[in-house]
C-alpha cells in the first residue's frame, strides 16, 4: 500500500509539473490537478499503464521545450525586445530580464498596434537596442555607488523606446545626472521588493515612479505563497512564455476591443479603453495594501512620482470634460503621510504636449502605444533633473 501511494504521489507531481511548464494554469489549478491525479493513481486498477501515460506526457514536455529553445520559437514569436527577455526572479518575486544581453530588432508597431488587427491603428515601426547589465535591468552599465536610481515598471524600462531614449539614458547623456533604471514589468509590491534589495543603502537618491494606467486597480491584502512563486517561476521558462503568448493572441480579439482611434486633427492616435476608464474613475481601486506598501518607502525613495496615462495628458486637447484625480490624490496623501515628497507629472505633460503639438503636430507618446516616445522622456527628464537639482541644494 506505501509503494502505490508512493508511485501515484510521485506521478501525480510529474502530472502536475508538466502542465505548470506549459504556463496555461495557476496554483488553484495544478492543486487540483495534482490532488485529483493522486486520487485517481491511487485508485485505478491499471495503475501502470496510468503511470506510464503520465511519464510519456511529461517526458513529451520535455522534448517540446527543448525544441521550442533549441530552435528560438518564443524569441521568433515576440514583436518587441523586452518580451525575448523577460524573466522571474524566484527571491524578490518579481520580473526582471536576462543579465548582460543586447537585442537589436525593428520592432514593428507599439502595444496597441499588437493588440488589434484594425487599419485604422496607426503602426509606427522603430528599431529598438535593448541592452541588460548584471542585475538584469536595462542599463549601459552595472550599478554604482553614485547613480539615482529609479525604480517602475514599463516606463522606466522605456519600453517602445530604444536605449539611447529611455529615462534613465536621457538623464545621464543631457543633463549629466548618472541614473539607473530598475524597471521591468511589476507594481509597488515589485518596487518596494526592489527598493528594500538594492536601495537600503544605497548613497544617492532612490526615485520611485506609479503609473495611472495599471499601478492602482491592485493591493487587496493578499501575499504570494512560495507555492505561487514557484509557479510563477515555471511560467517563466521559455515553453512557458511561448504557449502563454500564443494565448495571449487568441485573447487578442477580446483586447482590441479596448483599442480607441481618437483622431488629433486628422491624425488618428490610439488610447488603450481600461487606462481612459482609469482616468475618469470618481474613487481609487487601490486596495488596503496601498497605502502601507507606500509607507514601507519611507526611508527608502526620496521622492515618487505619478505617471499620469496617455489619455489624461491629451483628453484637454480633445476637449473632454475635466478628469477626476482619485489615484493621484490617493498617493499625494499616502506619501504626505509616509514624509515622502511626490510629484505629479501630468500637469508639465499637458503644457509640452499642446505646445508640442501646435508648433509641429507631434506627440509625446507614440501613436500606437501606451508609453512615451523620446518626446515624453524628454519632458519627463526635464521634471526629474530639477526635483533632483532642488533636493541638492
Amino acid at each position: 500500500m506505501v509503494r502505490r501511494i508512493l508511485v501515484a504521489l510521485a506521478a501525480a507531481v510529474m502530472l502536475s509539473q508538466g502542465v505548470a511548464l506549459y504556463g496555461l494554469a495557476g496554483l488553484p489549478e495544478l492543486a487540483g490537478v495534482l490532488g485529483v491525479s493522486f486520487v485517481l493513481l491511487v485508485l485505478v486498477p491499471r495503475r501502470g499503464a496510468a503511470v506510464s501515460v503520465v511519464g510519456s506526457f511529461f517526458i513529451a514536455t520535455l522534448l517540446v521545450w527543448g525544441m521550442i529553445s533549441g530552435l528560438g520559437l518564443y524569441d521568433k514569436s515576440c514583436y518587441r525586445p523586452d518580451q525575448m527577455l523577460v524573466t522571474y526572479d524566484i527571491g524578490l518575486d518579481g520580473q526582471r530580464h536576462v543579465p548582460n544581453a543586447s537585442v537589436t530588432m525593428v520592432q514593428p508597431f507599439g502595444d496597441m498596434g499588437a493588440m488589434s488587427a484594425d487599419a485604422a491603428v496607426p503602426r509606427v515601426p522603430r528599431e529598438v537596442l535593448f541592452r541588460t547589465d548584471a542585475l538584469g535591468f536595462r542599463n549601459d552599465a552595472d550599478l554604482a555607488r553614485e547613480d539615482v536610481i529609479l525604480i517602475g515598471d514599463s516606463f522606466i524600462q522605456g519600453s517602445g523606446n530604444t536605449q539611447e531614449d529611455t529615462l534613465a539614458a536621457v538623464l545621464r547623456s543631457d543633463y549629466g545626472i548618472p541614473s539607473y533604471a530598475m524597471g521591468a514589468p511589476g507594481d509597488l509590491v515589485d518596487y518596494v521588493a526592489r527598493a528594500k534589495a538594492h536601495a537600503a543603502n544605497h548613497q544617492a537618491p532612490v526615485l520611485v515612479f506609479l503609473f495611472e494606467g495599471n499601478d492602482f486597480a491592485r493591493y487587496d491584502g493578499k501575499v504570494r505563497r512560495l507555492p505561487e512563486r514557484y509557479v510563477r517561476r515555471m511560467h517563466a521558462t521559455d515553453i512557458g512564455k511561448f504557449f502563454r503568448l500564443q494565448m495571449a493572441r487568441f485573447k487578442d480579439t477580446e483586447e482590441a476591443a479596448h483599442v480607441r482611434v481618437m483622431p488629433m486633427q486628422g491624425q488618428p492616435m490610439a488610447f488603450y479603453g481600461p487606462y481612459v476608464e482609469e482616468t475618469r474613475r470618481e474613487q481609487s481601486k487601490a486596495g488596503p495594501r496601498f497605502e502601507p506598501l507606500v509607507q514601507s518607502l519611507a526611508g527608502l525613495a526620496d521622492a515618487v512620482f505619478f505617471i499620469p496615462a496617455k489619455y489624461r495628458v491629451y483628453a484637454p486637447l480633445m476637449g473632454a470634460a475635466p478628469l477626476p484625480e482619485a489615484d493621484w490624490l490617493l498617493l499625494k496623501n499616502a506619501c504626505d503621510a509616509a514624509g515622502i515628497p511626490c510629484h505629479n507629472l501630468t500637469e508639465p505633460m499637458r503644457e509640452a504636449a499642446a505646445a508640442l503639438w501646435t508648433e509641429s503636430g507631434r506627440l509625446l507618446w507614440w501613436p500606437d502605444d501606451t508609453h512615451w516616445n523620446r518626446n515624453g522622456v524628454d519632458v519627463a527628464a526635464r521634471v526629474v533633473a530639477d526635483v533632483l537639482n532642488d533636493m541638492a541644494r
